[in-house]
C-alpha cells in the first residue's frame, strides 16, 4: 500500500471514529485514540487499560476500571444509561452526561462520563472520586497511576470545603491546615491532600438510623439467633471476591453478600451493601452484644473517607464470623481484641428482636 492510500485510510478511519461520538459530544470536541496503558496500583502494575483523550482530558472505560478496583457488581439501566455499581462497601450510581453521582447517601461532583462507541468513559479525576483514589496519567510511560486510598482528591466544579470534608468524614479545618489554606477558595481541579490514615475519620451517620428489617421468620429470637450462626458456619471456608453477586455464592462472597444470603436464608431481609446493612437495626453498645448482631467496622487500608466497609456477625464469646479480603469466610476470635478489627470498629446494630 503506498503513504498516499495508508493516510487516507487512517484519515477515514479517523473520520468514522469522531463521527461515532458526534452524537454524544459537542461537535467541536476533539477525540484521542491512547495506546494500551498499564495500570498500576501503589506502584504495582496490576492491568491495562484502553484509554481515551477528549480535548485534552484523559478518559478510562468506566466498567473497566471499575472491576480492576474490585467494583465487580454492575448493573446497567439502558435507558436512562445508568450505572449502579459496588464493591460490597459502598453503592455508586452514575449516569452518562451527569455532573453528579451518588456515593452511597452523598452526591459527588464529576465532570460528565461520556458515552462513546457504546461504552461509558469516566475521566481519571472523576474516576479518583468515585473509588476513592487518586488516579493521574504518567507520561513517562504512558501509564495510569492509581493510588488507593487516596492521600489526595481532586477539586470539581461545585464541590467546597465542606462537601469535601463531609464526604471523607473530615473537618473543614484539617483540610485548610494540611493544605496551608488562608480561605475556603478553592478552585476546579485543584489537588488538595487529604489525612492519610486519620483514624478520627469514621463515618459513624447510620449508628443513629434505624430502619426496620423485614422478618419473615416465626421462631422465637433465641432461635433465630442459633439458626444464623448455624447457617453462617456452613460457608466456612469459600472464598472472597470485591463485588460478589449473589449468583456466586456459595464459593465466593464479599462481606455484605455473605451477611444478606445467610439472613436470607433464615428468612431476614438485609439490603446488599454494608453501608446499607449498617441503616438497619438497633444501635447497641459493645457490652450489649449478642448472638446474630451485626457488626461494621471501617477499613482504612483500602478507603480514607472512613466509610463503613466491613460487616460481620457477632457469634458471642468475643468471636465474629464474617467473609475477609484475606481469608474468606473465616471466624476471627476475641475480634475487639485483635488490634486490627479493634481500632477500625465503628458500632454494631440488632436486627433480630
Amino acid at each position: 500500500m503506498g503513504k498516499q492510500s495508508l493516510f487516507k485510510k487512517l484519515m477515514l478511519i479517523g473520520l468514522i471514529f469522531v463521527m461515532m461520538v458526534s452524537s454524544t459530544l459537542p461537535a467541536h470536541a476533539q477525540v484521542q485514540n491512547v495506546p494500551t496503558a498499564g495500570v498500576a496500583i501503589n506502584g504495582k502494575v496490576v492491568d491495562g487499560i484502553n484509554p481515551i483523550k477528549i480535548d485534552g482530558t484523559y478518559y478510562l472505560p468506566f466498567v473497566r476500571i471499575a472491576k480492576i478496583l474490585g467494583y465487580n457488581h454492575i448493573k446497567f439501566e439502558k435507558r436512562t444509561k445508568t450505572y449502579e455499581i459496588t464493591d460490597g462497601s459502598t453503592t455508586i450510581r452514575t449516569t452518562m452526561g451527569g455532573t453528579k453521582a451518588k456515593k452511597g447517601n452523598e452526591y459527588v461532583n464529576i465532570k460528565p462520563p461520556r458515552w462513546i462507541h457504546d461504552t461509558a468513559y469516566i475521566s481519571l479525576h472523576a474516576a479518583g472520586a468515585l473509588f476513592n483514589s487518586y488516579i493521574r496519567f504518567k507520561k513517562e510511560n504512558g501509564s495510569i497511576q492509581i493510588q488507593k486510598p487516596a492521600q489526595k482528591y481532586v477539586v470539581h466544579s461545585g464541590d467546597t470545603l465542606w462537601n469535601i470534608s463531609r464526604i471523607h468524614h473530615t473537618s473543614v479545618q484539617k483540610l485548610k491546615s494540611l493544605n496551608n489554606l488562608k480561605t475556603n477558595l478553592i478552585v476546579d481541579g485543584q489537588v488538595l491532600k487529604l489525612p492519610a490514615g486519620d483514624d478520627s475519620a469514621k463515618e459513624m451517620e447510620p449508628i443513629r438510623e434505624r430502619e426496620p428489617v423485614e422478618n419473615n421468620n416465626k421462631l422465637t429470637a433465641t432461635k433465630q439467633r442459633d439458626n444464623i450462626i448455624r447457617e453462617a458456619k456452613k460457608y466456612l471456608g469459600a472464598g472472597y471476591k470485591f463485588g460478589a453477586t449473589l449468583a456466586e455464592a456459595p464459593k465466593l462472597f464479599d462481606c455484605s453478600s455473605y451477611t444478606q444470603l445467610v439472613f436470607k436464608n433464615n428468612g431476614i431481609q438485609l439490603p446488599r451493601v454494608s453501608r446499607d446493612q449498617a441503616k438497619k437495626g438497633r444501635s447497641i453498645t459493645k457490652s450489649q452484644l449478642k448472638t446474630g448482631d451485626l457488626m461494621f467496622f471501617t477499613t482504612n487500608d483500602l478507603y480514607s473517607d472512613g466509610r463503613v466497609g466491613h460487616v460481620g456477625i457477632y457469634m458471642g464469646n468475643g468471636d465474629m464470623i464474617h467473609a475477609s479480603t484475606s481469608k474468606g469466610v473465616t471466624i476471627t476470635k476475641n475480634v475487639l481484641s485483635n488490634s486490627y478489627w479493634k481500632r477500625n470498629y465503628l458500632f454494631s446494630k440488632r436486627v433480630i428482636e
